[in-house]
């Protein structure tokens, strides 16, 4: 039999073999953060960065699983994958088990993003507990996990964003060069580049960086990158639109080829360069210390460099384009104050870490709330906010059978999947078919209630039109006879742009069919 003290000892083993590392929690405690901050973004602040997040990704995803939504041009030409509105369709089923409310779909959307946005936390995190420890660890996750630019995209679903977080957490894999490091290197860098192809040259180039012209890694890396592509890429697009890889190769013929990016607009070549000397102007202060960082992580850095200068070379850019270089900024930022802490007190680390460290990071997230919340920045936190609490007054009214919208602006960033009701939307702009100066494509759109086209009026005739719907947007004043206003809504950014708050108008009586 086993004596008492034999059996103390196989507990106390039994304890202190699974006793929970430091750095474990402190992973655990800087995610945990993040999540609460960025759940609290979406929560308290109503904000789409660009409508293709909400045409592109939610109203496709709503139209898969509910059978109605706005269809943008992009899918009647076949350039968008499904990959996304696939994803999000599941999620917005689910949820409809258990509510009703259109905002509680986008939201558990939201909380899926946020949950990936996490591997800047944690890619971030491991870097430096690999270089210098614990100390420096909770230094650079926590400076991601608060950094306010972060924050502000880690909710958004768009492919850019959710194309970076798997690409960050596929080159922190390909560190290690263990053989299942690298096969999850290959299928992240794969999945990545299939959610925005643009990035793959930054990608291809970091890789080639960590894995030089070692065979054996390569074909790992490869191996994995084919078990992503071939059914991202190339089956699933093969069975939704007919072709396989049709979402790269015929989406970059229309936008480079037929010059369908450049018609929407182009500036010059120093924009992205601008752009990040604005939104980390107070940060600036830190640019050396991404310098630092970046030979403790050359990988990361050259995939910043590569993104940006060849996003630079493109017309047509917007802000979303270049995040991947954006995540990467906070991470090179946390391993280059470290590399300088050690460096400047190696010999009394251990005294003058932890409190190097908090000043660093408070210091540092303090700059960063400065440029995400107040200055130019501040207004983004409120982008297309009128329109969405507008729309979303529209799904609450009980006699809802019919809604309209006046002009473009209105209506540019919500559509079914804020309505969520079977009644038909009109848009008293959209055309059937548009040319975009610059460019011979045709533009086809149209809205699509339970599976059938909505018929639209031409521009112009709402008014002619009006039995058609009972509820209407339009700008503060400007009324149509019979229709009284049930709420205005505004934000900052319609403000800033000159415009009148959004109203949502109401007429007695019920609808007659086209």
């Amino acid at each position: 039999m086993q004596s008492a003290e034999a059996f103390a000892a196989s507990w106390r083993g039994i304890g202190t073999s699974h006793r929970v590392r430091p750095a474990t929690l402190a992973l655990g405690g800087a995610l945990l953060m993040a999540l609460m901050l960025r759940v609290a973004a979406f929560r308290s602040q109503i904000y789409v960065i660009y409508p293709d997040e909400t045409f592109q990704y939610l109203e496709q995803a709503h139209r898969l699983a509910f059978g109605s939504g706005v269809v943008p041009w992009e899918y009647f030409v076949g350039v968008r994958s499904w990959l996304v509105p696939g994803v999000l369709a599941g999620l917005f089923r689910v949820a409809s088990w258990f509510t009703d409310s259109p905002l509680a779909f986008v939201q558990l959307a939201r909380f899926g993003c946020s949950v990936v946005s996490l591997a800047v936390v944690f890619v971030g995190f491991r870097l430096a507990e690999r270089h210098f420890g614990t100390w420096a660890a909770m230094l650079t996750g926590g400076l991601c996990a608060v950094w306010g630019e972060l924050i502000w995209f880690a909710p958004t679903v768009m492919p850019e964003v959710l194309s970076a977080h798997f690409a960050l957490l596929a080159l922190w894999c390909g560190e290690s060069g263990r053989r299942r490091s690298l096969l999850l290197t290959g299928f992240g860098l794969g999945l990545a580049a299939c959610l925005r192809f643009q990035y793959a040259p930054a990608l291809f180039a970091a890789a080639l960086w960590q894995h030089r012209l070692d065979w054996q890694r390569w074909r790992l890396v490869l191996c994995g990158g084919a078990a992503a592509i071939l059914p991202v890429a190339g089956l699933l697009d093969w069975v939704t639109l007919g072709t396989p890889f049709q979402s790269i190769w015929l989406n970059y013929i229309v936008n480079s080829k037929d010059g369908v990016a450049s018609s929407m607009g182009t500036v010059a070549a120093w924009f992205f360069p601008s752009y990040l000397s604005v939104a980390f102007s107070p940060v600036a202060l830190l640019v050396p210390l991404v310098v630092v960082g970046a030979f403790r992580a050359p990988a990361l850095a050259i995939t910043a460099t590569v993104v940006v200068a060849l996003h630079s070379l493109v017309p047509h850019k917007e802000i979303r384009f270049i995040y991947l270089a954006t995540a990467v900024m906070p991470i090179l930022i946390g391993l280059g104050a470290a590399e300088v802490l050690h460096r400047l007190a190696r010999q009394r680390l251990r005294q003058i870490a932890w409190p190097a460290t908090a000043i660093l990071l408070v210091g540092a997230a303090a700059l960063s709330w400065q440029t995400a919340f107040t200055g130019v920045m501040a207004p983004r936190w409120q982008y297309h906010r009128a329109t969405i609490e507008a729309v979303l007054a529209a799904h609450a009214a009980p006699d809802l059978c019919g809604l309209a919208s006046r002009d473009e602006l209105t209506i540019g960033s919500a559509g079914y999947a804020y309505l969520h009701r079977d009644v038909p939307l009109i848009l008293g702009y959209l055309p059937p078919e548009r040319h975009l100066p610059g460019s011979d494509l045709p533009m086809r759109s149209a809205i699509i209630l339970d599976g059938r086209p909505v018929p639209q009026v031409p521009s112009g005739q709402l008014t002619e039109n009006a039995k058609r719907f009972n509820y209407l947007l339009a700008e503060d004043g400007d009324t149509e006879p019979g229709y009284a206003v049930v709420g205005c809504f505004d934000d900052v950014a319609r403000t800033l742009d000159g415009r009148r708050a959004l109203c949502l108008l109401k007429r007695p009586g019920g609808c007659a069919l086209p």
